[in-house]
């Protein structure tokens, strides 16, 4: 969950384009104008490599093949997706995916929107469906029950209204969201974050800000802001709520830029359980971070940190310990301009992949851990213009992970379903 901060949103996000009929939602996509899966490998964008393993298109799931192939046809997004996640809005067990649209050039007195794609479980996806996300330039989003009804509401960041939006599900057998409420944040919004670090059973929502982490507690009665973490310089270019120390509360892990005061730094909050986060620590990083996604990749149980570092093209990893400590940083090499990175396991062998995608260079990779923690590039995927925001899930149901990820300036939904 997360999105572009707003400097490169302010000279990205921004196309027009019109919103077409909606069809209405089959129940697995045979009669919809929807992405079809492809067949195999040959179908892959020029400039894709690796293969498939031998062993897939056999209907078994088993462990060690990589039966990831790329849909050649990109999903209607709307207008510059910055950012995507995927839950099941509808509550029929199926994965869909929400992205905003933060149109820098939608015309006075337009509506700004989140697009859901509602999910058929076989990799398909209806057409988009819109619903008002609030004011000016929603960038970011995020998947979550912020009022405790059992629904997955969605929650944006809007740039220029300095807010968050957010957008109850109301059910229903044809879905809905209600009109969004806005939280004021009170400074510019580029992304944003769920988690229920108050433990009340409500998920709350970290807004990142130009002027630190906004914290909001999510209620019955809506969400509310009570509570800004300062960053001592630099911004929050993404977040994510996990517990890092295994204490059972949730903490909060920033990648924080500073270019300011040459000070690129992971900043780790470690949460109290009743809403505060009662210290900080900081890691030193190489490059500008984009991104933070945690997962264990040493296979110790502990979790592990990977971040995307847009300026040096790498990704580094820090390797925590059970106390919520982390090693100094490795690194690989990526590709060019890396603004996301998923942490997952590919390939069914049981140890953990990286998936990084980069805007710069237009590709998404997979990097499959070998023996001794070694990570391999084995394949990648040309994409649409400026891929953002890459997430794994099982979209087709077969117990192997996909991938997904926004095309921003080509206006669409990337694809990558496995074929077992």
């Amino acid at each position: 969950m997360g999105t572009l901060c707003s400097a490169v949103l302010l000279t990205g996000c921004g196309r027009l384009g019109d919103m077409e009929d909606r069809e209405p939602f089959g129940s697995d996509g045979s009669d919809q104008d929807t992405n079809d899966q492809g067949g195999d490998a040959s179908s892959e964008e020029p400039g894709s490599g690796g293969t498939t393993s031998e062993s897939c298109y056999d209907g078994v799931l088993q462990p060690g093949e990589l039966c990831q192939v790329q849909v050649p046809d990109d999903l209607d997004a709307g207008v510059d997706p910055c950012s995507l996640t995927i839950a099941d809005f509808d509550a029929d067990g199926r994965p869909d995916l929400a992205v905003p649209n933060s149109n820098f050039w939608l015309y006075p007195g337009g509506t700004h929107v989140a697009n859901v794609l509602r999910g058929y479980g076989n990799g398909n996806f209806a057409p988009t469906q819109p619903y008002d996300a609030g004011a000016e330039l929603p960038v970011g989003l995020a998947a979550g029950d912020f009022d405790g009804d059992g629904l997955t509401d969605i929650a944006t960041a809007n740039n220029d209204a300095q807010a968050a939006f957010v957008l109850r599900n109301i059910g229903g057998a044809n879905m809905g969201f209600a009109a969004p409420d806005d939280v004021p944040v009170s400074s510019v919004a580029s992304s944003i974050a769920a988690g229920d670090f108050n433990e009340d059973g409500i998920d709350d929502l970290l807004v990142n800000t130009s002027d630190g982490i906004a914290l909001l507690r999510g209620g019955p009665g809506g969400a509310s802001l009570f509570d800004t973490l300062e960053l001592g310089g630099g911004r929050s270019m993404h977040a994510e709520l996990v517990d890092l120390d295994a204490d059972g509360h949730l903490d909060l892990v920033a990648a924080v830029s500073d270019t300011i005061n040459s000070n690129h730094r992971l900043m780790i909050f470690h949460g109290a359980g009743d809403g505060s986060f009662v210290e900080f620590v900081e890691h030193a990083l190489g490059g500008e971070p984009w991104w933070v996604v945690s997962g264990d990749l040493n296979l110790d149980g502990d979790l592990d940190l990977a971040v995307a570092e847009y300026g040096t093209n790498q990704v580094s990893m820090l390797l925590g310990n059970s106390l919520g400590g982390f090693s100094p940083r490795t690194t690989i090499d990526v590709c060019d301009g890396p603004q996301s990175v998923a942490i997952g396991d590919m390939n069914n062998d049981g140890a953990n992949d990286i998936v990084v995608g980069c805007m710069e260079s237009d590709t998404v990779q997979v990097w499959v851990q070998g023996a001794g923690g070694v990570f391999e590039l084995t394949r990648w995927w040309t994409t649409g213009l400026r891929p953002v925001s890459v997430q794994l899930g099982d979209l087709n149901l077969d117990g192997q992970l996909d991938i997904a990820w926004a095309n921003q300036y080509g206006n669409t939904v990337g694809l990558v379903i496995s074929h077992l």
